[in-house]
């Protein structure tokens, strides 16, 4: 008697989590910075899997396609590994709740139930093994209804899963300096103001913006989203996202762009660095990234000079080591954590085209 109701019990539990993580994964939208969001199954299933991705993939060269497309591989097969998970929890419960309910004619054994409730929840319905009880016969609705459920969320997540990913990937290919080499900060802002005009930039990072608020709200409803790779490895999201945030921090030490969209992009991206790095102690990594006065002063008096040179009108000197300071005190440690951890390209290359641009006469 003792050991039925256990099993009951720990069928029901089974049941319940299953469910539980099954809509706050691919349904509910506010939990993804709770303060236990990394006690639910699905997440502690990604985590691991990709920590032992991870281990192998860094073994390979960062330069070598192996590497990429097996990172590409793991966001699809993460949501094959979830279902699974979700359909084992519930047909494995409902068995336990049926071995110990009783009330069910045609097996006696713990499996059998198992494979009974199987059955019930794929709705094949066989005939060999059926409750012959009302509570059994009640649950087995329930059971099937869960089943029908399951399959529809996962496959009405898909398209909505695959239009946050197409949002995020289609206007990395509009990120081009007109260069055949990698894309800088510099040579960003360049581009987009070849005339040293801070309204250009300001224009640019308006559009920018609306992509990062797109990410900001696509990722924090759907966090599986950080698993799934740009389609081609020179342009990586997240490398975009880092590259944009250097050109902001820059734009904030042109005068006229200062308080423009510029701005606002950096928060957006502040928004977006928090919510992939929630949860995460990054004092290592602040100190990891914390450079000396002298390194400090030498980075910007570098950059100072190249904007300067190109004709944008500039805040004191004395100002932007203060700016530039604290602007990237707020993303660099979260920006380092999240290249190590999701082994991020260093650099990001514009679209590889035989078309290049005219030097001015």
């Amino acid at each position: 008697m003792i050991a039925h109701a256990v099993m009951m019990i720990v069928g029901t539990v089974m049941v319940v989590v299953a469910v539980a993580d099954l809509v706050n994964t691919l349904v509910t939208t506010s939990s993804s910075r709770s303060s236990h969001v990394n006690m639910w199954p699905s997440r502690i299933v990604a985590r691991h899997a990709f920590l032992g991705l991870r281990s192998i993939v860094a073994r390979i060269g960062e330069h070598r396609p192996a590497r990429e497309r097996l990172l590409a591989t793991f966001g699809p097969l993460l949501l094959l590994i979830l279902l699974t998970m979700w359909v084992t929890l519930q047909v494995v419960g409902f068995g336990l709740i049926w071995a110990g309910m009783r009330g069910i004619k045609g097996t006696t054994s713990v499996f059998g139930h198992v494979y009974y409730s199987g059955v019930s929840f794929f709705t094949i319905g066989f005939g060999d093994v059926v409750p012959t009880d009302v509570l059994p016969r009640a649950g087995v609705l329930v059971e099937g209804l869960l089943g029908v459920v399951t399959t529809a969320l996962v496959i009405a997540y898909l398209p909505m899963l695959y239009a946050a990913y197409a949002t995020r990937e289609r206007p990395l290919s509009t990120l081009d300096d007109g260069s055949a080499g990698p894309v800088t900060p510099n040579s960003l802002l360049f581009a987009w103001s070849p005339d040293a005009n801070p309204q250009l930039i300001d224009a640019k990072f308006a559009d920018w913006e609306s992509w990062a608020v797109d990410i900001a709200a696509s990722h924090g409803a759907s966090p599986m989203l950080r698993f799934f790779r740009s389609y081609d490895r020179q342009h990586n999201w997240l490398t975009a996202l880092k590259l944009l945030t250097e050109a902001a921090m820059r734009a904030q030490l042109i005068v006229g762009a200062s308080n423009g969209s510029s701005f606002w992009f950096l928060r957006r991206a502040d928004m977006i660095y928090q919510l992939m790095a929630h949860g995460t102690d990054l004092d290592p990594w602040t100190e990891a990234v914390r450079p000396t006065g002298e390194q400090h002063e030498r980075d910007v008096r570098q950059m100072y000079d190249q904007l300067s040179a190109h004709g944008f009108e500039l805040v004191p000197f004395e100002v932007a080591l203060t700016e530039v300071a604290n602007i990237r005190n707020m993303y660099r440690p979260t920006m380092a954590y999240l290249d190590h951890w999701l082994l991020c390209p260093d650099e990001f290359w514009p679209p590889q085209t035989v078309i290049q641009r005219v030097p001015p006469a």
